[in-house]
């Protein structure tokens, strides 16, 4: 019963997880095939994670007070709608950005809704001397698709172009909620006369427990710096590589998919790595040598050379997602596990879109790639050393 209930869940993660790979590949060729615009793009993919920000906490206590199911299939209905919007706006012949803006907003507000839902629903379907297993087993999702995910993405878009390429992301949410409805009916939800009063005190039942628990909130800390660094570089990677480098988007692509072996191998062994160390160990240390790999891309240009570093750099960042992710699941009472989600995400996600604007900018501004990497190799090994010295350095 439990394991088909998971196989349903990491199902429907697959299938949602391909067309956001699209979009995700889509929408930055689309933006530099008819702009040319570093800064454009990677406001773009900066505008995508403020929904993270606004929205973080109204999801963890969706998914604390009402069906976990209910809520992720409901989000991959609005899903269906927005990305439909978003076809139309990249449709016309000029882009009008604040409409683009809009839509973007619009689609990625789903995920920060749902997605504490999601994680707080494995726990509920998967024994406790599974999750790490299972954690491991959702991460290689991501980990498989960052290898095969950029090539065959990229060979789709050119095959297909760009617009028609999001329509394969709309399907795909169709699906998920085709599989979603197989999970089981949860008990009922519960009522509340004043919701908005409940959702409010939520929110600060959740954010107080994030805020006073040292190690959840070192944890988010710690993230914070890290998705600042890492969004730095990742908004502006394929204006870097067929704008600076002048690589032809498949070099580029199998970049992307040599990095993805990282994740891979990661997923693959993250059940033994985390179970064998320290959790404070792992998580420090993982950060601190994502920070050093970073830096390894100032030394050649060749994509292949930048491919093996990033998977380097995917490795150690897997690995560092499991163990978090697992020790937020054993530490945090179940009851609030939504709420807590959401509340570190909200702080996590805070720096992505001003690290990938900030990108952005400084290639707008004249910066050379270089400089891009050098800041964000730095600001990703001091994130692990900070780490290292807090409460979260000490946890076992």
């Amino acid at each position: 019963m439990y394991k088909s209930n998971f196989i349903y869940l990491w199902s429907s993660f697959l299938v949602s997880s391909i067309g956001n790979w699209l979009y995700r590949l889509a929408l930055p060729i689309i933006i530099l095939q008819k702009t040319g615009s570093a800064y454009h793009a990677a406001t773009v993919f900066g505008v995508s994670f403020i929904p993270w920000v606004l929205f973080s906490l109204i999801g963890g206590s969706l998914a604390d007070n009402f069906s976990k199911k209910k809520t992720l299939i409901l989000g991959n209905f609005f899903a269906v709608f927005s990305s439909l919007f978003l076809i139309t706006v990249m449709s016309f012949p000029q882009i009008n950005f604040n409409l683009l803006y809009f839509a973007v907003f619009i689609l990625a507000s789903v995920d920060p809704l749902i997605h504490p839902s999601f994680q707080s629903i494995i726990p509920e379907i998967v024994i406790k001397v599974q999750l790490v297993r299972a954690n491991a087993m959702i991460q290689t999702i991501d980990n498989t698709l960052s290898i095969m995910g950029p090539l065959t993405g990229g060979m789709i878009v050119m095959l297909l172009g760009g617009v028609n390429a999001l329509w394969i992301d709309t399907i795909s949410f169709i699906v998920a909620i085709g599989i979603l409805w197989l999970l089981p009916k949860q008990t009922k939800s519960k009522r509340h006369e004043h919701i908005i009063q409940k959702l409010w005190f939520d929110i600060v039942e959740g954010a107080n427990y994030s805020f006073h628990q040292r190690v959840i909130f070192s944890g988010s800390m710690m993230f914070l710096f890290t998705n600042f660094a890492l969004n730095m570089f990742e908004a502006n990677f394929i204006f870097y590589m067929t704008k600076t480098l002048n690589y032809p988007l498949v070099d580029a692509t199998i970049a992307m998919s040599i990095g993805g072996v990282g994740s891979l191998l990661a997923g693959a062994l993250g059940t033994k790595v985390v179970s064998r160390f320290r959790a404070g160990t792992l998580l420090s240390s993982s950060t601190i040598l994502a920070g050093l790999s970073t830096l390894l891309l100032l030394v050649s240009t060749n994509y292949v050379y930048i491919g093996v570093i990033l998977g380097l750099i995917s490795f150690f960042g897997t690995i560092n997602v499991i163990t978090y992710f697992t020790l937020r699941q054993r530490t945090v009472p179940k009851e609030i596990l939504g709420r807590v989600v959401s509340v570190t995400r909200m702080i996590s996600y805070a720096s992505i879109p001003v690290g990938a604007w900030f990108g952005g900018l400084l290639l707008d501004l004249g910066e050379p790639m270089f400089m891009v990497i050098m800041i964000a190799g730095i600001i990703r090994t001091f994130a692990g050393i900070m780490a290292k010295l807090s409460p979260l350095g000490k946890e076992k």
